[in-house]
This record gives structure tokens, C-alpha cells and sequence, in this order.
């Protein structure tokens, strides 16, 4: 099995592959390829206190010492161990690494495609290790940030469609997210969508109200005053 066909995946659930093959791994083996993927090399005394927080210090390192010893007998080539080290071979390719990398193809379609992409996509679903919730919080924080850059840049093109399809797409990740509200609302102004941007205000106001018993940010509304003034 060589090395460098490694193809692990953490987005929407633990796979790994090898030469276009599924390779089965043990539950306690993923935990800790996984969080060699997520955090890079780390000591074992980290990486047995990270997994096995609840076993003595003797226990935890033992469980780490047989997922090491699986792993190098079952997947030979994945990990690399120095100075009382663990990582991930350089050649293991990681989903997560280029997810925010990759870009649409110039079509509508193609964007509207990764856009959906970037609003669905969860962290190992169905893990709820405390240091994994960490990292799924941190992914979904970066899928934010992503998504509201594309708005910005497209606004700043006069890409209005565009825009709004990425300020939806965070706002299904987060549906009162102040940053993805201004970016919608302005996308919408930007498109001449009047009717669009009193309805998306007064649907966030209520919401915010419904949920946190709160007004929304005076900025917020300071982008469709106009509108209001105008609708009296």
C-alpha cells in the first residue's frame, strides 16, 4: 500500500482511502489520526491526555501505545513518529486543508454549487469529543469568514447575485449573524431589491427579538432607514 495515496476526509464524516480504496480503521485509531490532521504534530503525552482525558496518566498512554502500534501494523506509512513525536506522514492528503482554498468555476452553477457546499459542510458530524466540538466551532467560524470575504469582494464587483447567494449561505451556517445580515441587506440595495431588504429587516428584527429579547444593531438598521422613512 503506498504511502502517498493517503486521501483522509473529516468533512461530513470519517473516511479514509488508499489507491481509490476504502480502508476500515478502528474507532480508536481514527481519534487519533484525526486529531493529527487537525492539529499537526503533537507530543504523546498531549495526544494521550487529549484522548483519553479521562484515564489515569499509565492508561492513556498504554491506549495511545496500541493505537500507534495498530496503526503502524494496519496503515504502514501514515504516521511518523520523532522525538517522542506524532504526525501525520506529509504525503496524507487532508479534506480540510484545501476546503477554503478551492474556488468555483466561472459559472453561475459552479458557484452556486460551492457556495452550498461551504453552508452544508460539518466537521466529523456525530463526534462530540470536548476538543473536537472545539474544532468544529473553529471550521464553522472559518466557513464565516470565508463566505462573508466572497460577499465583500463581489459587492466590491458589482456582483450583486453573487453576493447574495454567499450572504445566504452564511446565514444558513448562522441565521443572526450580524456581519452575513449587513452583507444580504446590502446586496440586496445593491440589486435594487427594495421589497427584499424591508422583508430581511423586518424578519431579523423579529427574530432577534423572539430569540434574545434584543433590537437589532443600530447599524443595521442605520442600512435600511431610508427605506423605513420612505415606507411610513
Amino acid at each position: 500500500m503506498a504511502a502517498n495515496t493517503w486521501q483522509l476526509q473529516l468533512i461530513d464524516g470519517w473516511r479514509l482511502r488508499s489507491g481509490g480504496r476504502d480502508v476500515k480503521v478502528g474507532l480508536r485509531q481514527q481519534r487519533l489520526i484525526a486529531a493529527l490532521a487537525l492539529l499537526g504534530s503533537q507530543p504523546r503525552s498531549f495526544l494521550s491526555g487529549l484522548l483519553w482525558p479521562e484515564s489515569t496518566e499509565k492508561q492513556a498512554s498504554g491506549s495511545l501505545r496500541a493505537a500507534v502500534w495498530t496503526i503502524s501494523q494496519q496503515l504502514p506509512g501514515l504516521l511518523v513518529t520523532d522525538n517522542n513525536r506524532l504526525e501525520l506522514a506529509e504525503s496524507v492528503q487532508v479534506d480540510v486543508s484545501g476546503f477554503l482554498r478551492e474556488t468555483p468555476g466561472p459559472t453561475a452553477r459552479a458557484l452556486g454549487t460551492r457556495l452550498d457546499a461551504l453552508a452544508r459542510a460539518e466537521l466529523l458530524p456525530g463526534w462530540y469529543d470536548d476538543w473536537v466540538l472545539e474544532e468544529q466551532e473553529q471550521f464553522q467560524r472559518r466557513r464565516l469568514a470565508f463566505l462573508e470575504t466572497t460577499a465583500e469582494n463581489m459587492l466590491a464587483l458589482g456582483e450583486s447575485a453573487g453576493a447574495l447567494e454567499a450572504a445566504w449561505a452564511a446565514l444558513r451556517i448562522d441565521p443572526l449573524h450580524g456581519t452575513a445580515m449587513r452583507l444580504l441587506l446590502r446586496a440586496q440595495l445593491q440589486e435594487g431589491n427594495h421589497a427584499g431588504v424591508l422583508s430581511a429587516y423586518r424578519d431579523f428584527s423579529s427574530r432577534m427579538r423572539t430569540e434574545f429579547g434584543a433590537r437589532l444593531p443600530a447599524d443595521i438598521t442605520a442600512i435600511v432607514s431610508p427605506l423605513l422613512t420612505g415606507a411610513v
